[in-house]
């Protein structure tokens, strides 16, 4: 399900209405989905000291969510009982 740019302006619209973590979550979800040719014509049209602001908050997110995908992972590990000293061992050769 793709938006067009009016629905994603809508959808911007209401979020200033009635300020939903849900909906704009969904918002960013499907500009993620929308392809990289259209995400940077898009962006050309925001002042870069936004841009850069956007990037540096995508950034913080990035960095405290790194656990998330680190739990994940020694969980999947540990479900094919691979123990964190043989991990650490294998990465060490």
């Amino acid at each position: 399900m793709s938006m067009t740019t009016y629905e994603m302006a809508r959808a911007l619209e209401q979020l200033d209405e009635a300020p939903e973590k849900v909906m704009f979550g969904k918002l960013l979800n499907e500009m993620g989905n929308q392809s990289g040719e259209r995400i940077r014509s898009a962006a050309k049209q925001v002042p870069i000291d936004v841009l850069r602001d956007i990037v540096f908050q995508f950034q913080q997110v990035i960095e405290s969510r790194k656990g998330e995908q680190i739990e994940i992972l020694a969980k999947q590990l540990a479900e094919q009982g691979i123990s964190p000293e043989e991990l650490q061992a294998y990465l060490n050769k």
